[in-house]
C-alpha cells in the first residue's frame, strides 16, 4: 500500500511540474534560449536542494554519472519539444504522449530483457493506450503534422528516460549510487549540458548585435525579475521530489507495473490542472483518448 501512495504522490508532482513549465513558457516564451535557460537553472537548483537534503554529501560512480548524462540528454530534449507543443497544444495532449511513451516502451523492454511475464490483460492494456494516442489525433480540424511529429519524439524520448532510470536502480554490478545521489548527478548534468548550449545561443545572439531585441529582452527580464526564478525553483522542488519518489518505486516494483501507474495518475492530474488552472477545453477526441489510456493503465496493473 505504501508503494502505491508514493507513486500517487509522484504522479501528482509530475503533473504539477507540467503546469509550472507552462507558466514559465507564458512568461518567457518558447524560444530555444528560454528553454535551455530554464533547464540549466532547473538542474542547478535541483542539485543544490538535494545536496543540502543529503547532508552536503555526494557519492560518485562513473556508471551513475554516464547514466545521469544520458538521461539528461533525453530529458532536456523532450522538455524543449514540450515548450513548443504547449505553445499551440493543450497540456493534456502533451501529457498523453509523454506518459504513454513512459509506459509502453519500458513495458516492452521489461518483457524482453527483465523476464517480466506478459499477461492477456496487460497486453490488452497496451492496445488501449496505443488506441488512445490514435483517437486523440484523428480530428482533422486540430491535426498538425509538425506537432504530431514532436509528440511522437516526446513519446520515444520519455520511454528511453524510464528505461535508463530502471536500469540504474536495479544495477548490482557497476556500483550505482543511491537515489538521492543520482538525482544530484542528474541535476549537475542538466546544468552543464543545458548551460553550455544556452551560452552558445547567447553568444550567437550577441554577435548579431540586435539592439531592438536586446532592449525588449531587458524589459522582459525586469518584469519577471522575481517570478521566473520562483517558477524555476518551484519546478526544481516539484520535479526533483517527483523523480526521487519514482526512483524509489523503481527499486521495488517491476517496470510493467510502475510506469503504467505513473502514467494513469499523471494523465488524470495533468488534465485536471489544465482544466482548472489554464481553463483548457479538451476536445471530445482528447477526452476519449484520456479515458482509453486510463482504462489501459488499469489493465496493466
Amino acid at each position: 500500500m505504501t508503494d502505491y501512495i508514493i507513486l500517487t504522490v509522484a504522479a501528482l508532482f509530475i503533473a504539477g511540474d507540467f503546469a509550472i513549465n507552462k507558466l514559465y513558457q507564458k512568461r518567457s516564451g518558447t524560444s530555444l534560449r528560454a528553454g535551455f535557460l530554464f533547464n540549466a537553472l532547473l538542474g542547478l537548483f535541483t542539485a543544490i536542494i538535494f545536496f543540502v537534503a543529503n547532508g552536503f554529501k555526494l557519492n560518485f560512480s562513473i556508471f551513475s554519472a554516464v547514466m545521469a548524462l544520458a538521461l539528461t540528454a533525453f530529458t532536456v530534449t523532450y522538455n524543449l519539444l514540450g515548450f513548443r507543443i504547449l505553445k499551440s497544444g493543450s497540456m493534456a495532449m502533451y501529457t498523453l504522449f509523454l506518459m504513454s511513451g513512459g509506459t509502453i516502451i519500458p513495458y516492452v523492454w521489461g518483457m524482453l530483457f527483465l523476464d517480466e511475464r506478459p499477461s492477456f490483460l496487460r497486453s490488452l492494456g497496451l492496445v488501449f493506450i496505443i488506441g488512445a494516442v490514435i483517437v486523440s489525433n484523428i480530428s482533422k480540424k486540430s491535426f498538425n503534422k509538425k506537432q504530431l511529429i514532436m509528440c511522437i519524439a516526446v513519446f520515444i524520448l520519455n520511454g528511453c528516460v524510464s528505461v535508463i532510470s530502471k536500469l540504474h536502480q536495479i544495477d548490482v554490478t557497476y556500483g550505482a549510487v543511491s537515489s538521492t545521489d543520482f538525482v544530484i548527478l542528474s541535476g549537475i548534468s542538466k546544468f552543464i549540458l543545458a548551460g553550455a548550449v544556452y551560452l552558445v545561443i547567447l553568444f550567437k545572439e550577441r554577435k548579431k548585435n540586435n539592439k531592438i531585441e536586446g532592449s525588449q529582452r531587458a524589459h522582459t527580464v525586469s518584469l519577471n525579475k522575481w517570478v521566473i526564478p520562483l517558477l524555476i525553483v518551484s519546478s526544481a522542488v516539484v520535479n526533483g521530489v517527483g523523480y526521487f519518489l519514482q526512483l524509489i518505486g523503481a527499486e521495488q516494483l517491476p517496470a510493467t507495473l510502475l510506469y503504467p501507474f505513473i502514467t494513469g495518475g499523471g494523465m488524470i492530474f495533468s488534465t485536471l490542472i489544465g482544466i482548472l488552472l489554464f481553463k483548457e477545453k479538451p476536445t471530445k477526441q482528447l477526452l476519449c483518448g484520456i479515458v482509453l489510456c486510463f482504462i489501459g493503465t488499469l489493465l496493466l496493473i
